[in-house]
Order: structure tokens, then C-alpha cells, then sequence
């Protein structure tokens, strides 16, 4: 007994289902193997980043302006803040998918934060 055409697509799709990977992570389409942790959660009141450079080393202003250029340039976004001394690094308005993939790849940055709303206590 011969199998119609339309039954052999379909036996083979269920036989290599289960080999199939289904992932939700993000994680996994980065361009690198550890990336550096994008902490919060948007929001809809603020919107932009702030990324950190690695606080192992000091950092001068010069540095700091130096790597965020360069980055802005290798990465195509518009810096709003550079940041020299209790956190170096810089804040950026919006990022594009690619441009928050990619600088989450660069060695010098220790994370990437969703910019939040803060409150000074009274």
C-alpha cells in the first residue's frame, strides 16, 4: 500500500518535532557569549537606558567621554548624559534592538539599566 504525497510531509513533521528547540530567551540571539545583564523592566512614564561601565578600575572623565563616543559611534545612537564618577558610564534617550544587543556585548560595560523614575524622600 502506497502513502498519498500529503501524508508523508506530515509523518515526517511529527517524527523530527521532538528535536526541534523552541527558546524564549533572548539571551540566546546575542552576539556573544555573556553578555553583560539588562536589569528593570520598561516604562511607559520614562523611556532610555542607562549603561554602566565596569567598576573595577577608575575611570576618568576623558575615559569616560573617549569610550562613550566611540561607542555611539560603533553602535549609531545619541548619548543624553555622560556619567564620571560615582557611576561611569552614559544615558541614552532610545536604543535600537541591535544597539542595546551590541553594547551589552562590550567588555567595558558592566550593565545596561531601563531608566526608572525616582523619588527624593522628604
Amino acid at each position: 500500500m502506497r502513502l498519498p504525497y500529503c501524508v508523508i510531509p506530515i509523518v515526517a513533521t511529527l517524527f523530527f518535532l521532538p528535536f526541534v528547540g523552541c527558546s524564549t530567551s533572548v539571551e540566546n540571539d546575542l552576539p556573544c557569549s555573556n553578555p553583560a545583564p539588562l536589569e528593570g523592566s520598561p516604562s511607559e512614564e520614562i523611556e532610555g537606558f542607562i549603561v554602566a561601565y565596569q567598576s573595577d578600575r577608575e575611570w576618568t572623565e576623558e575615559e569616560v567621554e573617549s569610550v562613550t563616543n566611540e561607542l555611539a559611534m560603533k553602535h549609531t545612537f545619541d548619548v543624553e548624559h555622560t556619567y564620571s564618577y560615582a557611576l561611569p558610564g552614559f544615558s541614552v534617550n532610545s536604543l535600537s534592538t541591535e544597539a542595546l544587543d551590541g553594547l551589552r556585548c562590550e567588555p567595558m560595560v558592566e550593565y545596561v539599566e531601563y531608566k526608572v523614575q525616582g523619588e527624593i524622600a522628604s
